[in-house]
């Protein structure tokens, strides 16, 4: 697959629909001098973050956020693919692989370093695509939410179908979400269903309708809440595995587009398509953050990166945005 570094293509740039993070640790080095091998902040340094992100264009972009001596920064390339736009991107736990949803909803793997189709997985059964994520800790399956209420678990490296899952309700399942062992399937649909399905038998274990569209769906790290974003302005908080509604997170002025969890549990962010930012403490659920990114007055799309220290947002503005969000050191567009 072609590779195409430093892409200045300016429609790309103003409409993205989706990000994710990834983070490539370095490879294991003999010669390395002991104390630098044991240094938790060394080893923090060497590792290296990218971003990815979907619009428009029949391409993901790929920014490295980490400097290198070889490339300046910020470094970033794109990885063509066929057919239409790409509005839903995942990151393998292992940051190796790419999954990605196009507007035609095909779903598609690929490499992360070479950029190489992995085997296409796709069957007659699935009509088409609108969601697509990874487990947690496991980088041998991915799951694809379907546009006629199934779910499909693939294997990465045959693209074989290793189960579906029905929510029993023929809807668009536009979030989707997995538990770090796989055993709980969470999904939502336009319809405003949230499903919580068990990963092995399949059982439907929990169905609640909050009669509004409900968009992308993520767990907490420490499983304890589901956190869906909702046309109703609000984030909704669902106890797991009980799926009674615990809280709703208020203060939005038009649809929760997007909502993401930090990996260390401590915040929440959700992005509603009115452009603006909210940053929620998950200790009190209240609001410690609010901003509006001026130029994404459509915005898509919230992700926190593996450190918990950043966020990066995507909108019809600008295109990539990233916030530092300790230390207030504000906005960076990529």
């Amino acid at each position: 697959m072609e590779i195409n570094e430093n892409s200045s293509d300016t429609t790309y740039d103003k409409k993205c629909w989706c990000c994710a993070w990834g983070l490539l640790k370095p490879e294991h080095n003999e010669s390395a001098a002991e104390e630098g091998e044991r240094s938790p902040s060394n080893r923090r340094q060497n590792a290296k973050e990218f971003i990815i992100t979907g619009g428009v264009e029949p391409q993901v972009r790929i920014v490295h956020l980490s400097p290198t001596e070889d490339h300046v920064f910020p470094y970033e390339y794109t990885l063509p693919l066929p057919g239409m736009g790409v509005h839903c991107v995942a990151v393998s736990p292992d940051s190796s692989c790419i999954a990605a949803i196009a507007v035609d909803g095909n779903l598609m793997l690929m490499d992360v370093n070479t950029g190489v189709r992995l085997p296409r997985v796709s069957h007659c059964l699935v009509s088409n695509f609108w969601s697509t994520a990874f487990g947690a800790e496991s980088n041998e399956a991915v799951y694809a939410g379907s546009g006629n209420g199934r779910i499909f678990k693939y294997d990465t490296a045959m693209g074989k179908l290793l189960h579906s899952y029905d929510t029993e309700r023929c809807e668009n399942i536009l979030g989707l979400a997995i538990s770090g062992d796989e055993s709980l399937v969470g999904a939502t649909d336009y319809a405003g269903r949230f499903s919580l399905i068990d990963g092995v038998t399949g059982q439907m274990l929990r169905r609640r309708n909050f009669k509004h569209p409900l968009r992308k769906l993520v767990f907490q790290p420490n499983m304890k809440r589901a956190l869906a974003a909702c046309d109703d302005k609000t984030v909704k908080l669902i106890d797991l595995p009980s799926g009674m509604m615990f809280h709703d997170l208020k203060g939005h002025d038009s649809s929760v587009m997007s909502v993401a969890a930090s990996p260390d549990g401590r915040l929440i962010v959700s992005g509603s398509c009115d452009g603006t930012i909210k940053l929620w403490d998950t200790r009190n659920t209240k609001n410690t953050l609010s901003f509006l990114s001026g130029n994404n007055t459509n915005l898509w799309d919230v992700a926190f990166n593996r450190h918990s220290n950043k966020i990066g947002f995507v909108g019809d503005g600008k295109g990539l945005n990233v916030y530092y969000c300790l230390g207030g050191m504000g906005l960076m567009l990529v």
